[in-house]
């Protein structure tokens, strides 16, 4: 494992040095700036052209989160990556995902912190270590380290004076199956981010973060309903002919399983009713993903 200063980029920066001189054109000027390179990573036609337009797209995120300001802007105009907020406004999560040639994904996020008593602002860069992870539902990942995703929701719980951050999420994972992933973000009192957390009440028993896998070639759904306070997602089955862990050949059933919060648990609910909430409808990551999936 890389050391933690490898890894992790933390910038601080106070509202009374002598930051950049920022307007709303800045930020209109690194709207347009993001959505154009994230668009050429999702576009572009060979690897060493995405590499390019992430480069340089990292370069301009790092320099945005230096501006005074960046953290309550809400870069409405840029869909083609996830910028999305916790619902405490504790952290903003810059995200995006990389495509590469041999169907496999690199992601990339930071987050994004802000203390009105002491009026600082500073970031983390996050480090994607699952393409060499495995069993990645038993662990807890810290220093930096994070499970990539591409992230459309992120949901605030609280249970014994503890916050849990609760990101849904989706990975492309590789040329036969792609996954839907529910992970758990907690801080400690150096607010050093944990992924991870053995909150989730499985048939199977507890798991650290939930990762549904099915085949690649058909679409699913996962959402947070925020009325009835549900994650809500397809039931899936493997196709007849499919044995059980052959996760190419699972497929959605005409059922929906959900997850519900409960006594500092997210606990399974199976073959509950389907619940519409507009509220938080992750638009930034959907359009990525559906951008991906007609490419």
């Amino acid at each position: 494992m890389k050391t933690n200063s490898l890894y992790i980029a933390i910038i601080l920066v106070t509202m009374s040095c002598n930051l950049f001189a920022q307007d709303n054109s800045d930020f209109i000027f690194f709207e347009s700036r993001l959505q154009t390179l994230a668009n050429k990573i999702l576009t572009a036609s060979n690897d060493s052209l995405k590499e390019e337009a992430n480069k340089l797209l990292i370069e301009d995120v790092e320099e945005l989160l230096l501006i005074k300001g960046s953290f309550h802007y809400s870069f409405e105009n840029v869909d083609k990556l996830s910028i999305i907020t916790s619902p405490d406004n504790k952290f903003k999560l810059f995200n995006w995902v990389v495509p590469k040639s041999n169907n496999t994904f690199e992601y990339y996020a930071y987050l994004q912190f802000y203390k009105k008593r002491k009026k600082e602002q500073y970031y983390l860069k996050l480090n994607d270590i699952s393409s060499y992870v495995e069993d990645e539902q038993k662990k807890i990942f810290t220093n930096g380290d994070w499970f990539g995703t591409l992230y459309s929701d992120i949901i605030h719980t609280e249970f014994d004076k503890k916050e849990f951050y609760t990101l849904v999420g989706w990975d492309g994972n590789n040329s036969s199956t792609t996954k839907r992933i529910v992970e758990i973000l907690t801080f400690d009192e150096n607010e050093e981010p944990s992924f991870g957390a053995p909150i989730f009440k499985m048939n199977d028993g507890t798991r650290t973060r939930m990762v549904l896998e099915y085949s690649k070639k058909v679409s699913t759904n996962m959402s947070y309903d925020t009325n009835k306070e549900y994650i809500v997602f397809d039931h899936l089955e493997p196709l007849e002919g499919g044995e059980v862990g052959m996760y190419e050949f699972y497929v959605p059933s005409l059922s929906y399983d959900g997850l519900t919060f409960k006594n500092g648990k997210w606990r399974l609910v199976e073959d509950i009713p389907i619940f519409n909430s507009k509220s938080q409808d992750g638009r930034q990551a959907k359009n990525i993903q559906r951008g991906l999936q007609e490419k």
